[in-house]
Order: C-alpha cells, then structure tokens, then sequence
C-alpha cells in the first residue's frame, strides 16, 4: 500500500522513507540499498503490528568476490531492539524505524569501473573499505 493510503486507513504518520546509506554490497555489480522508513501512531495511539522480515540475522550475502549487503533492522527511536518476526508493540510517542536489508554486490570489487566504485562510495551506496 501507499503511505498516503496508510496513513488515511490508520492512526499512523509515516516520518520518512528513504535510501539506507551504506547498505549496498560492494562489487563489480553493486548490490541494490536497502531502505529506512520511519513510522509512528499518531497522537493518544499506540499499534501493533505483525512482524515478517528476513535478512535480519543474515545479510543478503556477496557472489563471486562481492561483498555482503548490510543486515536489516527492526527497532524504536530509543535504540529498543524489535523481534524480526512476530506480534510487535510499539507505544504512543515511540517511533518504529524498519531499517531494510541491502542487497550483496556480486563480481570482484577491483572490476567494478574505478569511477563508478567512487561514485558509490561518494554517495554513500556502500561503505568504504
């Protein structure tokens, strides 16, 4: 669903979505980024939601000399650890913040275009080695 249509459906404010910095595998082919979306119920509400989210425990892994993508996250704004899977709570005047898997880069990181390996690495895809 869309944020907007969420956000009309439930008590909910979506916060951000954005690009995860630093969360792309390194390699000839950069893996994809993850994301981070930031989520709170509105005012006098709590929620509740169903947790399924994989690639918490282990990151999307490298191939063929690739570098692993960064591992997800499920958490409060305090920094409170969530369970990836299962009936989670967040209470009023928290923040759910989903920090998403990134995906693993595959190929040799020395063959990726020096100019475009830089590029990732200015733009925060992946983290510098």
């Amino acid at each position: 669903m869309s944020i907007e249509a969420t956000e009309h459906v439930g008590p909910v404010i979506f916060w951000r979505k954005e690009l995860r910095d630093g969360s792309g595998g390194a390699g000839q082919f950069r893996g994809g980024l993850g994301q981070v979306l930031e989520i709170s119920p509105t005012d006098g509400h709590e929620m509740y939601f169903n947790a399924m989210f994989d690639r918490v425990e282990h990151p999307a892994r490298g191939r063929d000399g690739g570098r692993d993508g960064a591992a997800g996250a499920v958490l409060l704004d305090d920094g409170t650890l969530l369970a990836s899977k299962g009936r989670q709570h967040v209470p009023g005047g928290r923040r759910l913040i989903l920090q998403l898997p990134g995906g693993g880069g595959y190929g040799p990181v020395e063959e990726r275009d020096p100019a475009a390996a830089q590029r990732d690495i200015d733009f925060d895809y992946v983290v510098a080695e």
